[in-house]
């Protein structure tokens, strides 16, 4: 794909180095979760409610149990005394809320369609598959309540019995600490309305979808009375699952490992929280001192996780007439699902899209406020663009329509109200550290004559074509700084790289955080061949081993290329500083490590570049011939190093889009997809613009094909690809990546993170494009999915 980012001579930094991962993807070779087998491994099926809501009066398990194979069939009430109930502190986020109190398995009821109520584990797949079709469950049901406005009405259906109403979070993020503080910026934000030019309020409506792996999830525990529980988790998170396990198995932490399986066919949040089944996968390999295995089906997967977004926002900006945005007012109300699930709870979502919904402009005031509810549905669990994709809709087609009532271009509009200095503070306390909105910006508006495009748009119209364009933006989190992480999450935001060398000059990298093909392997090597002046096929890197590495907060909120890397760097920083003493010994001279060029795999004396040595050399003097050393100074090349920026870091993306529409039955067509980035200093373009490019195809995705339909009963009607639809590749348009990059001053190596929360832009990009075409009928869309039959009813109300 075209791209202004150029390399960075004679460095690895900055190149488009192929995928060190890829090879062994492409012939077969990776190692997933299915194909770990242990000697002696069970198969475990859960057997999952047909209700959304019901007691549950009998389960009789006794024909399935008396099928040949089956190991154990076990209920909620068979565990309720054998294992603690959640929450556990560690998967409790600092955060005021109603958490629910839950076990493994359904007991005494189920609250969603697809809940567990028992698990059956026989010696092969197919007989469990079998027998969890003779456990007979008789229910009796409930009330079903699947609407999140309808959920917080007094008289609404309990979800949770252990609470006395639906609402398990709510909080206001704008004008201060107490209740006064928001009640005085609350009447300062209604002046601003009553004397401002325009005004615009609108309901807008975004729908339960997210992102769908294609690995799901799965669990393989074994069990030993020596070394404890082993456990190999399909997780972006190992360190926080090997916790939790230690607090609700009771079993202590030392006697825990967790593994990420080395590949993982995605993640993109869905395998970040912690979730029941894997509790109960860990307890049955204990009890029955087997290794037991869970791998979960794709209608499964559909059924209980990979569901977000669905937010309702009653939005209100008050603007100037020449364009000033001057007010931001937003009720938002999100749909949790039940709210069981580790670490989100179905609201921390929510809670970061309320955050961040100023996003990059500028107001002079907000009120800002969210409601969560749980509902009889799967509790929401987190996707690329956490929390911020509902909101971010919202806002960029509020500005847009501010634009429309005032008759100015909207992409002046936004270029008149984008945080233009940096550091800056959003209205809702987020802190943006540095970058140069303005730069990625006229980077975008650079990529086409917009006074050109304006022209033939009219042209067009005259040849009865309808064509349009759309703007998006999106302030980003470049990793999650502890300063959020522990109030959000109760877990810190560091990140954490142990470098070792061995005694052949070899490099391999341990990290605690687990990746799902984003390409981490790479560009750690990259970041090592810089420090050390090596090749990066001379790097190997182990993820994800709670046994190995140290201690990670996950693959999530984009932390590898702000917080990893730059534990990389400081690592191998560490160790150069060793090589250089020890070096500058052998040679007798005084000098440091700036004293010395590691290039081209030698340790080259800037002074008198003939006393040099190989760096596979200086490795194994070190390592091997420990001798003759610097006093104080040991052998060995290992070093452990911690990052932690000091402020919170963000990043800056901006879209455009051209659309063409036709009237006669709403169907569009994207003609072009242009985006500028800032990620500060680019490690590899190559993996950056695939990152992007997934990033953008799964907002489209969101937005015009998937949708998790649930009826009045509370029954997901969309567990299967044949009912959820996923966008292909010949959905999509042609992409083009653009950089305006500004380093971050705040990582050793300038870098920032990017890739977590870059679909959050594009829906409203899109949306936005749809009705500049239509701007002849008068047409704003204010709900999701952005579907033909939705837009050509728009038309047909807007002709009569």
């Amino acid at each position: 794909m075209p791209s202004n980012l150029k390399n960075n001579a004679g460095s690895w930094l900055g190149a488009r180095h192929g995928r060190k991962e890829d090879s062994r993807l492409v012939v077969g070779e990776g190692q997933y979760i299915s194909d770990i087998v242990l000697p002696r491994m069970l198969h475990a099926t859960f057997v999952r409610s047909e209700y959304a809501h019901a007691k549950i009066l009998s389960i009789d398990t006794s024909a399935a149990e008396a099928l040949t194979g089956v190991v154990s069939v076990v209920t909620g009430a068979d565990i309720v005394d054998e294992l603690r109930a959640m929450p556990q502190p560690v998967l409790l986020p600092n955060l005021p809320a109603k958490y629910p109190t839950f076990y493994p398995l359904s007991v005494d009821k189920v609250k969603f369609h697809g809940a567990p109520v028992a698990l059956v584990i026989a010696r092969d797949k197919y007989i469990a598959v079998d027998a969890a079709e003779l456990v007979a469950i008789e229910y009796e049901e409930l009330p079903v309540v699947v609407d999140p406005e309808a959920a917080l009405e007094p008289d609404a259906p309990i979800v949770n019995d252990d609470h006395d109403h639906n609402e398990i979070f709510s909080m206001t993020f704008t004008g201060g600490e107490t209740e006064s503080e928001q009640e005085s910026n609350a009447k300062a934000v209604e002046e601003i309305f009553k004397t401002a030019d325009a005004v615009i309020k609108e309901r807008f409506r975004v729908h339960r979808t997210g992102v769908t792996p294609m690995e799901p999830r799965g669990a393989l525990c074994s069990w030993s009375d020596s070394d404890g529980l082993t456990a190999w988790i399909t997780t972006q998170r190992p360190h926080i699952d090997r916790l939790a396990l230690a607090d609700l198995l009771d079993i202590p932490a030392s006697k825990i490992r967790v593994i990420a399986p080395r590949d993982q066919g995605g993640g993109f949040g869905v395998k970040a929280p912690f979730y029941r089944e894997n509790i109960i996968i860990a307890h049955m390999a204990r009890k029955l001192r087997h290794p037991v295995r869970w791998i979960e089906s794709r209608h499964e997967s559909l059924m209980n996780v990979g569901q977000e977004r669905d937010q309702i926002h009653y939005l209100e900006v008050a603007a100037s007439k020449d364009g000033k945005l001057l007010a931001l007012r937003n009720r938002g109300i999100a749909d949790t699902g039940t709210g069981e699930t580790g670490v989100y709870w179905g609201f921390v979502m929510p809670f970061l899209g309320a955050v961040e919904m100023p996003n990059g402009y500028t107001w002079d005031k907000a009120d800002i406020s969210l409601r969560a509810a749980v509902t009889n549905k799967a509790c929401l669990t987190p996707s690329r663009a956490f929390g911020n994709l509902p909101p971010r809709f919202a806002i960029e087609r509020a500005i847009d329509m501010v634009a429309h009532k005032i008759g100015m271009e909207p992409a002046d509009m936004r270029r008149k109200n984008l945080v233009s200095e940096l550091p800056y503070t959003s209205t809702t306390g987020e802190y943006f550290d540095s970058g140069d909105f303005i730069k990625v910006w006229d980077n975008l508006i650079s990529q086409l004559d917009l006074v050109a495009f304006r022209k033939e748009q009219a042209a067009a119209l005259k040849r009865g074509q309808y064509i349009g364009i759309g703007f998006g933006t999106g302030v980003e989190l470049s990793g999650v700084a502890s300063e959020l992480m522990v109030p959000m999450e109760n877990q810190p935001g560091y990140g954490a790289a142990t470098v070792r060398l061995d005694p052949r000059g070899k490099v391999q990298v341990f990290s605690g955080d687990a990746p799902g093909g984003q390409g981490h392997e790479t560009t750690t090597a990259q970041v090592v061949a810089h420090a050390f002046g090596i090749n990066p096929a001379d790097t190997i890197v182990t993820t994800g081993d709670t046994g190995t590495t140290p201690f990670g907060s996950g693959t999530i909120g984009a932390r590898a290329g702000s917080y990893f890397m730059s534990a990389v760097h400081k690592a191998c920083t560490e160790l150069k500083i060793k090589i250089a003493r020890i070096l500058a010994h052998d040679l007798s001279i005084e000098a440091n490590v700036d004293d010395f060029n590691f290039t081209n795999g030698e340790v080259i004396y800037r002074s008198d570049p003939t006393k040099k040595k190989k760096f596979t050399e200086i490795a194994e003097r070190i390592i091997m011939h420990p001798i003759n050393m610097p006093e104080g100074e040991v052998g060995g090349l290992d070093a452990t190093a911690f990052f932690e920026a000091a402020k919170p870091m963000i990043c800056f993306n901006a879209d455009f889009c051209i659309v063409e529409v036709n009237p006669t039955n709403g169907e569009f067509k994207i003609q072009k997809w242009v985006t500028s980035e800032d990620v500060g200093n680019v490690i590899n373009p190559l993996i950056v613009d695939g990152q992007m490019h997934g990033a953008i195809v799964q907002g489209l995705s969101n937005a015009v094909f998937e949708q998790f339909i649930y009826d009045e009963q509370g029954q997901q009607l969309t567990a299967d690809f044949e009912n959820y639809k996923l966008a292909n590749a010949a959905d999509m348009p042609d992409i083009q990546i653009t950089y305006a990059p500004t380093p971050c001053p705040h990582t050793p190596l300038g870098t920032r993170g990017i890739g977590e929360g870059r679909p959050s832009s594009v829906p409203g990009a899109l949306t936005n494009a749809v009705c500049d075409a239509l701007t002849p009928f008068g047409i704003e869309i204010t709900e999701l999915p952005l579907r033909p039959s939705s837009i050509w009813k728009k038309i047909q109300d807007a002709k009569n």
